[in-house]
């Protein structure tokens, strides 16, 4: 089976520039000792209410290690420029910002009410798998059964590489005291559930605005449709 990489789309042209530009500048600030961006725009339950808000956005920019920019930059690579050639760069930025802003707004629900003084209360959450993990959770619901390599090497389906990637994660977060894991794990539910709960008004109304309030004659025509099928029928993207 041959496989090939998308074009690099322009929307994750810029983003992957812009993660790539706080990685070199956090590096540079770590080595020198002089400032950490990990302070400036991480999520910290406790802190972020009310001054640190813009923090829900801004987390998911800052990575610390060269291993997690080249994985989660292959990702965005491989998976977000087709999703957003499929749904339009405007759709596209709302999916990711979606999902990273309401997985930020439950890791720190969790932390203050459920976990306060635990590891998890205190864990600062960052990183690009915020990206990564909801891109792959709308990837493997769209497309269960198309295949990946995983490890560059055995191909597996969607819907199975998304499940092990879970696995992974919650394995991490239980028996690893790692924050972060239950941060992309929140982000991959939302990636799911904007997918599978799509044609409820508000999500119409939110990933197409005006475009689908304006038309009137039933109750379904402002619904965001699915309308591109794939080879077992399915639907695959919006439209």
């Amino acid at each position: 089976m041959n496989y090939q990489a998308p074009p690099l789309s322009r929307v994750n042209k810029i983003l992957l520039i812009v993660i790539v530009a706080f990685f070199i500048l956090h590096s540079l600030g770590h080595a020198l000792g002089a400032f950490s961006l990990v302070q400036w725009f991480g999520l910290v339950p406790g802190s972020t209410f009310p001054l640190r808000l813009y923090t829900l956005l801004t987390y998911p920019w800052v990575e610390t290690h060269l291993m997690s920019v080249l994985f989660n930059g292959l990702a965005l690579w491989f998976l977000g420029s087709e999703l957003e050639r499929q749904w339009g760069e405007k759709i596209y930025l709302k999916f990711l910002f979606a999902s990273i802003f309401l997985a930020g707004v439950l890791y720190l629900l969790i932390a203050a009410v459920i976990l306060r003084g635990t590891w998890l209360g205190g864990g600062v959450l960052i990183g690009t798998a915020g990206f990564t993990y909801s891109l792959t959770a709308a990837y493997a619901t769209l497309y269960p059964d198309r295949e990946f390599l995983m490890m560059f090497a055995f191909p597996v389906k969607a819907k199975w590489f998304c499940l092990i990637m879970a696995g992974v994660e919650l394995y991490l977060g239980v028996f690893s005291g790692n924050p972060a894991s239950w941060g992309h794990l929140f982000a991959m539910l939302f990636g799911f559930l904007l997918i599978r709960y799509q044609t409820t008004p508000f999500l119409v109304w939110w990933f197409k605005g005006n475009q689908g309030s304006a038309q009137k004659k039933s109750r379904n025509a402002s619904h965001l449709k699915l309308v591109k099928k794939d080879d077992e029928n399915k639907p695959t993207h919006w439209h």
